[in-house]
C-alpha cells in the first residue's frame, strides 16, 4: 500500500478539465456534448471573430468551394442532397444566399452610384410633374382633396397628408431622379427576402402532388437565387473586364475581349437552362409537364417582381 502511494505521488497530477461556461459539464471537444454550446467564446477582438468567419465560410472543410462546383455546374443537385440528408460535406444553403445576396448587391450599389443622370435630370427637370388626381382635377389639399366617405376625419386628413407628401418627393425625384434610384436600389435586399417565400410557396401550388413540404420548395428556390446571384456578379465582372480591354493596346486584346463576351452570353443563355433542369432534377417529373410549370412558373415570377419593383419605386418615393 506504500508502495502504491509512494508511486502514485510521484506521477503528475492529471490537469483539471475546462469546463462549458452554459451548464459547467466536462468539455470533451471542441463543443459541450451535453448542451451543444462551442468551447471557443465570441466575445473577443474583431480580428479573430473575422478570420473565424472566412474560415468557417471560405475554407472550412473546403466545403465552399465543394459546394460552389456543384452549384454553379449541377443544377438542383444541392438541393436533392440536401433533402436526402447529405449535408455536411456543403456550405448551409442560407449562409451560401447571404454570401451571394452581398456580393450581388453590392455591384447594384455601385452600378447604380457610376450611372450618370445628367440627361435624365435635364428631361425631367422641364417636365411638369403632377400625377396625384382625385376625381377629374388634380389633388389639393385644401381645394381638391380626396374624401373617403367610410372613414373618419382624422384617417382622411391623415390620407392627404401623405399624399402632398408623395406629391413632393414626386417632385424631388424629378428634380433628382438619382436620389430616388439609390433609395430604391437599397430596399432591394428587403425585397428579395419577400419574393423568395412567397414564390416558393407558389411553387408549393403547382408542386402540391408531389409530396414535398414548403421547405424543400424554399430550399431549391435559395440555392437558384444563390446561382442567380453569382452569374450576375460574374457578368459585371466580365463588363468590367472588357471595358478595361477596349482601352488596352497590347496585342491580343481584341481576342480576349472577343472571347469574354462570348463566355458573358453562355452565362446568359446557362441563366434560363439551369433554372430548367434543376426543376426536372429536383421534382422528377417528365419533360413535357415540366417545361409547362417552368413557363407559367417563370411568367409568374417575372410578374411578381415586376409589381414589387413598382411597390419598391413607389415606397422610396414615400420616403425620400
Amino acid at each position: 500500500m506504500q508502495a502504491l502511494d509512494n508511486g502514485s505521488a510521484g506521477t503528475e497530477p492529471a490537469r483539471p478539465r475546462s469546463l462549458c461556461d452554459n451548464c459547467g459539464t466536462a468539455l470533451q471537444g471542441r463543443y459541450c456534448h451535453r448542451c451543444g454550446q462551442p468551447r471557443k467564446s465570441f466575445i473577443r477582438a474583431l480580428p479573430g471573430l473575422i478570420g473565424d468567419l472566412a474560415a468557417e465560410t471560405l475554407y472550412y472543410d473546403s466545403r465552399m468551394w465543394r459546394t460552389l462546383k456543384c452549384l454553379l455546374l449541377q443544377p438542383g443537385f444541392l438541393s436533392s442532397e440536401y433533402v436526402q440528408g447529405r449535408r455536411a460535406r456543403y456550405t448551409p444553403p442560407v449562409r451560401l444566399y447571404l454570401v451571394a445576396s452581398i456580393l450581388a448587391f453590392l455591384v447594384v450599389s455601385f452600378v447604380v452610384g457610376t450611372v450618370d443622370y445628367s440627361q435624365a435630370n435635364a428631361e425631367l427637370g422641364e417636365a411638369e410633374v403632377n400625377v396625384l388626381h382625385f376625381g377629374t382635377q388634380p389633388w389639393h389639399p385644401e381645394d381638391n382633396p380626396v374624401q373617403i366617405g367610410w372613414l373618419g376625419d382624422g384617417a382622411n386628413a391623415w390620407l392627404n397628408r401623405q399624399l402632398g407628401l408623395m406629391e413632393t418627393n414626386t417632385r424631388e425625384a424629378a428634380r433628382n431622379p438619382a436620389r430616388l434610384v439609390r433609395t430604391a436600389a437599397g430596399m432591394l435586399p428587403q425585397t428579395m427576402f419577400v419574393i423568395l417565400p412567397l414564390f416558393s410557396a407558389w411553387v408549393g401550388v403547382f408542386y402540391l402532388f408531389a409530396k414535398r413540404y414548403y421547405i424543400e420548395h424554399l430550399l431549391l428556390q435559395v440555392h437558384n437565387h444563390t446561382f442567380v446571384f453569382l452569374s450576375l456578379v460574374a457578368l459585371y465582372l466580365i463588363a468590367l473586364l472588357r471595358d478595361l480591354l477596349a482601352d488596352a493596346t497590347f496585342i491580343g486584346h481584341g481576342l480576349g475581349s472577343a472571347l469574354l463576351y462570348w463566355i458573358g452570353a453562355a452565362i446568359w443563355l446557362w441563366i434560363p437552362i439551369y433554372v430548367l433542369i434543376s426543376q426536372k432534377r429536383f421534382y422528377r417529373q417528365g419533360w413535357p409537364l415540366t417545361l409547362g410549370k417552368y413557363l407559367v412558373l417563370g411568367a409568374s415570377y417575372f410578374l411578381m417582381l415586376l409589381f414589387c419593383l413598382v411597390a419598391v419605386v413607389l415606397l422610396g418615393i414615400w420616403r425620400l
